[in-house]
């Protein structure tokens, strides 16, 4: 069974207290009623933020940028395509760098 939301005891409570209260007679019992549901919705109220735990606000983070170190970029005689600095031969057509 779902759990009903403070501010739905506060308001069925209200309604039922203040709509028994202008029948006034024998229906006084429902005033009680209404009243017990309000604070009822009351404690439920406080119980929410006294027992939810408080978030606690973060800065937001940036991510640190590193420094970019200049690649050497070499390209192959014969074919043109990029290679690695470290590359001995050339990854497509094999020609010694």
């Amino acid at each position: 069974m779902a759990d009903l939301p403070w501010w739905s005891w506060i308001s069925v409570g209200l309604f039922v207290s203040v709509s028994s209260a202008f029948f006034s007679g024998p229906v006084t019992l429902f005033v009680w009623v209404g009243i017990i549901f309000v604070v009822v919705g009351i404690a439920k109220l406080v119980m929410l933020f006294v027992l939810t735990p408080k978030k606690k606000t973060q800065k937001e983070k940036k991510p640190v940028q590193q420094q970019r170190h200049q690649q050497h970029v070499r390209y192959c005689n014969t074919c043109r395509s990029m290679t690695h600095p470290q590359d001995r031969f050339c990854r497509f057509c094999g020609v010694k760098l």
